[in-house]
Parts: C-alpha cells; structure tokens; sequence
C-alpha cells in the first residue's frame, strides 16, 4: 500500500511539473523591438521620417496605429493603440509582448529613438 501511494506521489508531481513547463513556455515573454509608429492604410510605406500629418489624417479617417520592425518589416497591429497614437510617424523601441498568430502587439513601454532613414531605405537595425 505504501509504495503504491509513493508512485502516485511521484506520477502526481512528474504531472504537475510537466504542465508548468508547459504552461511558462507558452505565455509570451515582452520583448524590445526597434521599428516605426504608422497607419494601417500605409503600413511599410509610412514607417518613414515624414510620414507623422499623414499618418495623423489616416489615423483621424478610421485607420488603425501599427508598428513596423526595423528588422525585419513585418507590421504588427498594435493591441493598445494609446500607447502609441502620439508617436504616429516617429522611430521607436517598444517593449512588448507579441502575438505571432495574429501579427499583434501588446505594448507595455515605448521609447522614441532618433530618425534615421526609415524601413523602406533598407538600413539594418542598430
């Protein structure tokens, strides 16, 4: 009887630990991204110096803030358009969590970095 009950314990515990590691793996981790504030209805093409009174006037015609990588030029819809509507047409690094189903961004910080070029210059990200 004793040792079925330490087998249950041990198989309880491997079950538990499993399900954690599973569960710490799948939560997305907030990470720091270098990239441009645009419009939706622009996207790669506004994430450009310059680009802030268009972006404005789309943003005021119902388009929504998204967020272009430096890196890569992959556009991310931006969960929590506040944080960045003010920055619309600015370089910036944003920390936050991103969900690569849905090509979205949970932005949690967001600091405005010094113009440069811009993603469609082809300039490596630094």
């Amino acid at each position: 009887m004793r040792r079925a009950v330490t087998v249950c314990s041990v198989l309880l515990l491997t079950v538990i630990t499993v399900a954690l590691s599973a569960a710490d793996s799948s939560t997305a981790k907030a990470k720091w991204i270098k990239g441009w504030v645009s419009d939706s209805k622009c996207g790669v093409k506004g994430a450009a110096a310059g680009h802030e009174a268009c972006g404005k006037k789309c943003l005021a015609a119902g388009e929504h803030v998204v967020f272009v990588s430096e890196h890569d030029k992959k556009v991310y819809k931006v969960d929590n358009e506040d944080a960045l509507k003010d920055q619309i047409g600015h370089r910036m690094a944003v920390r936050g969590t991103v969900d690569q189903a849905s090509d979205t961004i949970h932005v949690e910080k967001a600091n405005r970095l010094p113009e440069k070029g811009g993603a469609s210059s082809g300039g490596e990200m630094q």
